[in-house]
């Protein structure tokens, strides 16, 4: 495990959407809990996957990153400095480093620009870029990503899924960032084209020594490009730790069924752990302890009241169950 300082460092980070009823919806009625308490870092260099259930907080979590979104409290520490006490110039400047690649290609491309103002978008308006430079630079990042440099003044609508994400993460390399927030960027894409985007940014990171924050829930895509990966369940980490442990001897409940919901390459394969029971329950009201314990065939009395803490089963591996290291295989 590396002793060097993070890049990224998060802390008991946490957002509580609040929820409004009453006469005109002017009265607080609960909070959705979207992240509770997230705790990790990021090396530079490094890959880090988040995976879980869909509404588990995995992308709040990366926009929460970026201060894309206010958090209700944590701290996010960026190169040592505290992105959430940044002012708005300061901010701009931090985010140089920082970008974000969205999930939709098509949504996240304004339809009305070029792909030359498209790309370049973020040095215009860090002030770095200005009249002819603008399409040398178009051009450079076009090739980076793997796309004729011809197509530098064709629009959104004219590429294919594969081709506008490819803008999309020309657009996030333009100002040389540190770190890239990917939010489920194959998702919605073809397998094949899935492929190419995963290759790409894996090429893209060895190159120009970038740290990921993957987010996704193909655990195949996160197994071949990620170092590390972080398991969210309703809004907590339950489970962190490199790819080869976690995939080869998962220690939460909840990681081993998420492993055994892949389908099997083979009819023939049986299964040897048990799919989740029942649905995640709802963010507005999560159970009270452990927030896995209705879904558990673990669960005792003690999972029921009281939430568990992180805690290192073994360096570097943190897992948040009160019988981690302890259980058997199910059923």
């Amino acid at each position: 495990m590396t002793t060097t300082s993070p890049l990224l460092r998060v802390r008991d980070l946490t957002k509580h959407f609040p929820v409004k009823g009453g006469a005109l919806f002017a009265r607080e009625t609960g909070h959705v809990r979207a992240v509770d308490g997230v705790s990790f870092d990021l090396h530079a260099g490094e890959a880090l996957g988040v995976v879980g259930e869909s509404g588990c907080g995995k992308s709040t979590t990366g926009r929460l990153t970026l201060r894309l979104i206010e958090p209700t409290s944590g701290t996010v520490e960026f190169g040592g400095h505290n992105v959430l006490a940044l002012g708005k110039a300061e901010l701009r400047q931090m985010r140089r480093s920082m970008q974000i690649v969205f999930q939709d290609p098509q949504a996240s491309l304004d339809p009305r620009m070029t792909v030359e103002e498209i790309v370049t978008e973020p040095l215009v308006v860090q002030g770095d870029l200005r009249g002819e430079s603008r399409t040398k630079k178009a051009r450079e990042l076009l090739d980076l990503v793997g796309l004729p440099v011809a197509h530098i003044s064709r629009y959104p609508h004219e590429f294919s899924g594969g081709q506008r994400q490819r803008i999309g993460i020309a657009r996030a390399l333009a100002p040389g960032p540190k770190l890239i927030v990917c939010d489920e960027p194959v998702s919605a894409l073809d397998v094949s084209v899935q492929a190419q985007i995963v290759n790409l940014l894996s090429d893209l990171q060895k190159e120009l020594g970038l740290a990921y924050l993957f987010i996704a829930h193909d655990l195949a895509v996160v197994r071949h490009l990620c170092q590390r990966v972080a398991v969210m369940y309703l809004g907590r980490i339950v489970e962190i730790g490199t790819v080869g442990d976690l995939f080869a001897k998962p220690q939460h409940p909840y990681t081993r069924m998420l492993l055994a919901s892949v389908p099997a390459a083979h009819p023939r394969l049986r299964r040897t752990q048990a799919i989740p029971r029942g649905d995640v329950p709802s963010a507005l009201n999560p159970p009270t302890g452990c927030h896995f314990h209705p879904r558990c065939a673990f669960a005792t009395d003690k999972c029921r009241v009281e939430a568990p803490r992180p805690r290192e089963t073994s360096p570097g591996y943190v897992v948040a169950c009160h019988y981690a290291g302890e259980l058997g295989e199910s059923k």
